[in-house]
């Protein structure tokens, strides 16, 4: 029996225990993690907590709805068994009807098929970090190496242990002003808390670049369980010229050959980002994204909403 409970009803100890004991184990699914980013976080649990799936919730214009926070990269059911499709449809037939509308990132353990109606097809790149690094570079793109070059003629430095807080600044000062980026004060303070804390489990890699001692780049991987997600980036883009992040993210995978890891670049729609992943030899996956609206009326409400915030 699959039941729904309050963030209050929810038992942490058996909580964690599947989620992380699962076939699919991800941060993102850890209690303390998912309370940081939406501390109301609700849940579905089928019986003693055989299988999970958070629903990150909250409510606007008086609408109650499910969705994937900022940050998040994977949502969806874990299990310490085999998710089938059937109990795919088990698990999304029993979220509440009080929520509306439901745009929740899936992983890719769930099957989709018999509610393929309800979900879009999303696209991430990843890369083996086991093979050598003369291996790895072979991958790259031309234009990629071509850009590696010239910024190793510049006068970079890679560190280790950049500062989170310079590293997001860096981001909300240069990209995150463009009108297409919605992220508020709060969500980088939640970016700034999550980081923190994976940094104190020994999970984050926080790393960035100098020029003339000044952080011109930086970046948080996320390590999650043999995966190292390309977790947040941030450039100073009056110093594109120096190809910085170019000079990181290889720097980083140079470190970081022959490990047991697969590093995911947390993929993009964004074709100029995806074909950046993909110059470093990513390889295109997809994973589905649940997304639907349950009163007719409201697709056009909440589309009138976007473009009156935005």
């Amino acid at each position: 029996m699959i039941r729904f409970l309050k963030h209050s009803e929810i038992d942490k100890d058996s909580w964690n225990k599947t989620a992380h004991t699962a076939l699919n184990p991800t941060i993102f699914v850890d209690f303390d993690f998912l309370s940081i980013g939406n501390p109301n976080w609700c849940a579905l649990v089928e019986d003693d907590y055989q299988s999970i799936m958070p629903l990150p919730v909250r409510s606007k214009l008086s609408i109650k709805y499910v969705f994937t926070p900022f940050f998040y990269n994977r949502m969806g059911i874990f299990s310490k068994k085999e998710i089938s499709p059937e109990l795919v449809k088990e698990f999304i037939d029993a979220i509440p009807r009080k929520y509306k509308q439901i745009d929740l990132f899936l992983n890719e353990n769930n099957p989709c098929e018999l509610i393929d109606n309800k979900v879009i097809e999303m696209v991430s790149h990843r890369l083996g970090l086991k093979q050598s690094y003369e291996t790895i570079v072979r991958q790259y793109s031309q234009n990629t190496s071509r850009n590696i070059k010239s910024a190793q003629k510049q006068d970079l430095q890679y560190i280790e242990n950049a500062s989170i807080k310079e590293t997001i600044r860096l981001f909300q000062h240069n990209r995150g002003k463009r009108k297409a980026v919605h992220y508020k004060k709060r969500d980088y303070y939640t970016l700034m808390r999550m980081a923190h804390h994976a940094h104190n489990q020994g999970l984050l890699d926080n790393v960035g670049v100098l020029s003339e001692g000044k952080l011109i780049a930086g970046a948080l991987f996320l390590k999650d369980n043999g995966k190292i997600w390309f977790w947040f980036s941030g450039r100073d883009n009056t110093q594109a010229d120096k190809k910085a992040m170019f000079f990181l993210i290889d720097e980083y995978i140079r470190r970081h050959a022959e490990q047991q890891y697969i590093l995911d670049f947390n993929g993009s729609m964004n074709e100029n980002v995806a074909r950046l992943y993909k110059s470093f030899g990513g390889i295109p996956y997809t994973f589905n994204m649940l997304h639907y609206t349950r009163d007719f009326y409201l697709g056009g409400l909440i589309k009138l909403y976007k473009a009156i915030k935005s």
